[in-house]
C-alpha cells in the first residue's frame, strides 16, 4: 500500500565519467563570497520594449548554498479489486543538504559538491480494513534504520558526492559516489552478483539525479523579457502510458535588494497522455486510460546575483481511472495523487 519515494525506485541512468578535458578553474575551499547587489546585473539587458533577462546559473568557485526540501504526496486509491474501498497514504519527506561550488569549466558547466545533513520520512497509509505508518530520522538509531525502504538515507548521509550542472540548469553527471556504493552492498551482506551491483549504482545515480533537479529549474538559451514567457516540453510517464508535460514559465517580477538581483517565476503545469491504451504481450493483459488529469503551478524565485534557486514552491495534481481486462475478466482502479514540494534557500 505505501510506496517508496522516487529516491528508492529502480531505474536506470548511465554514469558518466570523471574526468574532464576542459577544466580551467578549480578551488576546494570553504572561503565566503562576498555577494554584491550589482554582482550579474550583466544578464540583464534594457531595450526600447523594456527589461529582458539571460536566465543563467553563474555562481563563483567557493560559494555554498544550504537547503531544506519538503516533498509531501497525498494518495487516494480505489480498485474494483478490493470493492473499491479507498486507501489513503501520505508521505512527507524532509531533507537538509549543501551544495558547494568547487568547479567551473569554460563551457559554464558547474561541479557542486553536495553533502546531506539530515533526512527525515514520514509515511503513512489508511483503508477501511486496517493502517500503518512508519517514521525514519536519519539523527536517530533505531529500527526505522535497519528498514532497507530508507537505506538509501543511510548511506547518503555525510558521504560528499559530486553533481555537474549546466549553466542552463540541467543536472548531466553524478560521481564520487563509491562509499555509498559501499555502504549499500554491506547492508546486503555482500550477497549482491556483480550486475546485481550494477543495477544498484544505475538506479541510485538516476533518482539522485531527478532529486536533485529539483533544485535547479531549467532554463531556455535566449532572453526572456519581463512579464513574458516560455514553454518546455519533457517526456513523462503514467505507469506504461506515455505522456509529456507542458511546462509554461513568465517572469513576473524583477526585484533589486540587498539580497542581489531576485527573479520571480510563475510556472504552470499541463500533463498530455499520447497513448491512452496498451496491452502487455507477456500476459495478455490490455490496459486503458480511461480518464486522465494532470496539472500544476508554482512560484520560483531566482538569485541572479548569487547564481542559484532561492525559493521554490509546486503543486501537482493528478487523477487518473485506468481499466484492465484479460480473457473475460476485468478490473477498475482509479488514482488521485497530490505532490507539494517545497525548497528554501537557508
Amino acid at each position: 500500500m505505501i510506496k517508496k519515494t522516487a529516491l528508492i525506485l529502480v531505474s536506470l541512468f548511465i554514469l558518466f565519467s570523471l574526468n574532464s578535458c576542459d577544466k580551467i578553474k578549480k578551488d576546494s575551499s570553504d572561503q565566503k563570497v562576498d555577494i554584491s547587489e550589482n554582482r550579474n546585473e550583466d544578464l540583464i539587458i534594457k531595450d526600447e520594449k523594456g527589461e529582458k533577462v539571460l536566465l543563467k546559473y553563474k555562481p563563483e568557485i567557493g560559494d555554498k548554498f544550504n537547503y531544506k526540501l519538503v516533498i509531501e504526496q497525498n494518495s487516494v486509491d480505489k480498485s474494483s479489486l478490493q470493492k473499491n474501498k479507498e486507501v489513503k497514504s501520505t508521505q512527507v519527506m524532509e531533507l537538509y543538504y549543501s551544495n558547494q561550488v568547487s568547479e567551473i569549466n569554460e563551457s559554464g558547466i558547474i561541479t557542486y559538491k553536495i553533502h546531506y545533513d539530515s533526512v527525515k520520512m514520514n509515511v503513512s497509509a489508511v483503508s477501511p480494513d486496517s493502517s500503518i505508518s512508519m517514521s525514519y530520522n536519519s539523527n536517530k538509531k533505531d529500527e526505522a534504520t535497519k528498514n532497507k525502504d530508507f537505506m538509501l538515507f543511510d548511506a547518503l548521509i555525510g558521504k560528499d558526492f559530486k553533481a555537474r550542472v549546466t549553466h542552463l540548469g540541467e543536472v548531466t553527471t553524478l560521481y564520487d559516489l563509491e562509499k555509498v556504493f559501499e555502504y549499500i552492498y554491506k547492508e546486503y551482506g555482500d550477497t549482491l552478483k556483480s550486475s546485481d551491483k550494477e543495477i544498484v549504482r544505475k538506479s541510485i545515480e538516476d533518482e539522485l539525479k531527478e532529486l536533485i533537479q529539483t533544485q535547479f529549474q531549467i532554463f531556455p538559451e535566449k532572453e526572456i523579457y519581463v512579464d513574458s514567457s516560455w514553454s518546455l516540453n519533457q517526456e513523462a510517464a503514467l505507469g506504461s502510458f506515455p505522456a509529456e508535460n507542458v511546462l509554461t514559465y513568465k517572469i513576473a517580477s524583477l526585484n533589486r535588494s540587498e539580497k542581489g538581483i531576485l527573479i520571480g517565476l510563475d510556472a504552470s503545469l499541463d500533463f498530455k497522455v499520447i497513448e491512452n491504451s496498451i496491452k502487455d504481450k507477456a500476459t495478455g493483459l490490455s490496459y486503458k486510460l480511461e480518464d486522465v488529469k494532470g496539472e500544476g503551478s508554482g512560484k520560483i524565485e531566482l538569485n541572479l546575483s548569487r547564481g542559484c534557486i532561492s525559493k521554490k514552491d509546486t503543486k501537482k495534481l493528478l487523477f487518473a481511472v485506468i481499466s484492465a481486462s484479460a480473457k473475460g475478466q476485468s478490473a477498475r482502479v482509479e488514482k488521485k495523487d497530490e505532490i507539494k514540494l517545497t525548497l528554501e534557500l537557508l
